[in-house]
């Protein structure tokens, strides 16, 4: 049951202060990802998703967020929450309209680049 804790072949490399600094941008991302969870679904637009998209979406964030957490899943789950992020950033815009994708743009995009800058710092671990 440990292999999940288990720090990853390229994650062995990090010295202390850049282990520290990933695990704690791997919580960030985390976070967000459970936030996002907890906001999918604008109450306010003019087109909504039907429910079973939304509760689909909540459920996709939550589990991304705890794959991002653990060490050997790290690397897919952050490359998964940078590609939930650019979905949620498209379906803002196209569902919601610009005035609330300029309203969560910050939060997206913040949570955008974290995550992709995860998936790069392990991109050796998606190879296996």
């Amino acid at each position: 049951m440990d292999a999940p804790f288990t720090p990853s072949p390229d994650m062995r490399w990090d010295g202390a202060r850049a282990h520290i600094l990933f695990s704690l941008i791997a919580l960030i991302v985390a976070l967000a990802m459970f936030a996002a969870a907890s906001g999918s679904g604008n109450p306010a637009t003019l087109q909504p998703l039907p429910d079973w998209v939304n509760t689909g979406s909540n459920v996709l964030c939550v589990i991304i967020g705890i794959l991002v957490l653990l060490p050997r899943t790290r690397a897919r789950a952050s490359l998964a929450a940078g590609i939930n992020m650019v979905v949620s950033m498209i379906t803002n815009y196209v569902v919601d309209g610009p005035a609330y994708f300029l309203k969560v743009l910050p939060f997206n995009a913040i949570t955008l680049i974290l995550a992709l800058a995860l998936a790069w710092r392990y991109r050796a671990d998606h190879r296996g």
